[in-house]
């Protein structure tokens, strides 16, 4: 009983499969113009949600340097504190290490308030770039954008298909249920 059930399953899955390949083999109607029209609204409106997501549309298919070094920044603040302040501080010591007239415990306060003020500096700075880039975006260029589109009506293509596939296979069931009776 299991055994024809599971072909009368797979026997429904595939009878499903060929109705919708079938019928969306169809030619080119008045209704497949309006389903063009439809396309390029969604189109239009999934590029307007792209460039409404929290980015900044840069024509081309690079980045420039400057676009790329802001992204990394806002993406990674507290590695270039980290990367830049722990070499300010070593110099700082440096410096005072060369006063020879300071002792140990002298030149070790001195980085410490020198190191703290440069790195508060830089923490400061590094946030409130990190805060501007937040707020207006990070940088991407045209062909990711179009890539993201792209995307978006692939996942609706998938959806509407499943759902008509999903539609035929129940359909089928049902209609072996009403045969069954």
């Amino acid at each position: 009983s299991s055994s024809s059930s599971s072909s009368s399953s797979s026997t429904i899955v595939e009878q499903a499969s060929n109705e919708l390949s079938a019928s969306s083999s169809s030619p080119i109607s008045s209704s497949a113009a309006n389903d063009m029209t439809a396309d390029r609204q969604l189109h239009a409106l999934y590029r307007k949600s792209v460039e409404e997501s929290g980015v900044r549309i840069i024509p081309g298919n690079s980045l420039g340097i400057h676009h790329e070094v802001a992204n990394f920044w806002q993406e990674n603040p507290f590695k270039i504190l980290a990367g830049l302040g722990i070499p300010t501080v070593l110099f700082i010591f440096k410096g005072k290490d060369k006063q020879k007239h300071l002792q140990l415990q002298s030149k070790l306060m001195h980085t410490r308030v020198y190191g703290q003020f440069a790195i508060l500096t830089m923490l400061l700075t590094l946030m409130g770039f990190k805060s501007y880039m937040d707020s207006w975006g990070r940088f991407v260029t045209e062909e990711e954008a179009e890539y993201r589109v792209a995307e978006m009506e692939r996942m609706r293509r998938d959806l509407v298909e499943r759902i008509a596939f999903d539609r035929k296979l129940d359909e089928r069931r049902q209609q072996m249920l009403r045969d069954a009776r």
